[in-house]
């Protein structure tokens, strides 16, 4: 194991750069390949400029992307390629098609830039999803082993494109994005290159055994965690008040929680339905979500807030890698409802309940079960800041270096 050296590549400040600092403290770290950042190179210089009118928002988010200090030294970006991409993305951003052709250009532009770079000493690669491919097929080439993170469901496009088919009026015509991959690559690096999967949850997992023929004696599972800070938020729970924390789109089941209040207020139950993410007019519009109480994107300084004050948590989603989300409502002393699509760490009837997806009826009696019997929530209170615990960054770490241990 002394021998493994990895090289990290990813876009953009994913996991506030976990990856990257958990191999780095192992001693695994050979260079994090990163396209831009906003404490080092001409990445921080450009973030100074936050104050310019137009530029504010942009440039606030690349302030925030700030390295762990211990491996600034072995941190490569690629600010130019990175600074191209930003203006094309200016041009295309109104056509969803050239955006993502832009997305993919982009993604290969890096790449051939990281390989340009070299490889140093590494005998394996850190994938984020297949990103970069140029650097993932040269670096195969030359003989390193890829491991690939695979943060969500490969089946994930199919799942919505079928959601959208059913509910035609909830969201704008997106193109078929695996058609434009098709037309933009020969080879789908993600499969053909990566020796190994880290998978966020046994659904992304089960995904790639089942339906791309995965052996899954390559895979490996190794779920995500929660920061330390959200298991000092005192719960201060308000009777009947349910909440999600997530955007408001069908992939979320935003659909199915309306139909699911629908119901319960239909039966007597005025319970508060709020949901704290990005809704479009069109979502909020709709008849059967009159009962939701969408309070727009809450910034991360106060949604803690919400958590607190939460009586039981849900996230109907049809397809998630992993919901951190869970995670912070478990943390916080929060019933959870949950699909098993969320990358569930909850047990039925313990810390929540488990439901079906795309059933608003067991979604509502699951609701209605914690709201209704206290001594119950109580429970399922207490055992849900345990449950939290085997879930921190920490832990994720151990479990991380334990996985790519065997795979080196």
């Amino acid at each position: 194991m002394a021998e493994a050296r990895f090289i990290v590549a990813q876009i953009g400040a994913r996991r506030g750069y976990a990856v990257p600092a958990v191999l780095d403290r192992a001693g695994l770290l050979e260079r994090l390949y990163t396209d831009i950042c906003g404490d080092i190179g001409w990445g921080r210089q450009i973030a100074r400029a936050r104050s310019v009118p137009g530029l504010r928002s942009g440039l606030s988010r690349l302030a925030g992307r700030r390295l762990p200090v211990a491996i600034r030294g072995r941190t490569r970006t690629f600010v130019w390629p990175t600074c191209h991409h930003a203006w094309r993305a200016i041009q295309t951003q109104r056509d969803p098609a050239a955006a993502f052709r832009e997305h993919l250009r982009f993604s290969d532009a890096l790449g051939q830039a990281m390989a340009n770079a070299g490889y140093g000493s590494a005998t394996h690669i850190y994938s984020m999803f297949g990103e970069c491919p140029p650097f993932l097929i040269e670096g195969h080439k030359r003989g390193l082993k890829v491991v690939s993170d695979v943060y969500l469901p490969l089946s994930t496009e199919r799942i919505l494109a079928e959601e959208r088919r059913a509910f035609p009026d909830w969201e704008p015509h997106v193109p078929d994005f695996a058609a434009l991959r098709r037309e933009a690559r020969c080879e789908d690096v993600l499969l053909t290159r990566s020796d190994h999967f880290i998978c966020a949850c046994s659904t992304v997992q089960d995904d790639l055994v089942t339906n791309y023929g995965v052996p899954r004696d390559r895979t490996s599972l190794v779920p995500l965690g929660v920061e330390p800070r959200w298991l000092g938020v005192e719960s201060r729970p308000v009777r009947g008040r349910v909440l999600l924390v997530g955007t408001a789109e069908l992939r979320k089941g935003i659909h199915y929680l309306g139909m699911a209040a629908e119901r319960l207020m239909a039966t007597g139950h005025r319970y508060d339905f709020r949901v704290a993410g990005g809704v479009t007019a069109r979502v909020a519009e709709q008849p059967v979500c009159r009962h939701l109480h969408f309070l727009g994107r809450v910034p991360r300084s106060r949604v803690h807030e919400e958590f607190a004050a939460a009586d039981v948590f849900v996230l109907p989603t049809l397809a998630e890698g992993f919901g951190v989300v869970q995670l912070e409502a478990l943390a916080c002393g929060v019933p959870v409802v949950v699909t098993p699509n969320c990358g569930s760490v909850v047990r039925d009837g313990i810390e929540g309940r488990l439901v079906p997806e795309r059933d608003p009826v067991a979604l509502a009696d699951a609701i209605a079960e914690i709201v209704e019997d206290r001594d119950r929530r109580a429970r399922m209170s207490v055992a849900a800041r345990q449950r939290a615990l085997d879930y921190t960054w920490e832990r994720y770490g151990e479990r991380l270096v334990d996985a790519l241990r065997s795979v080196a």
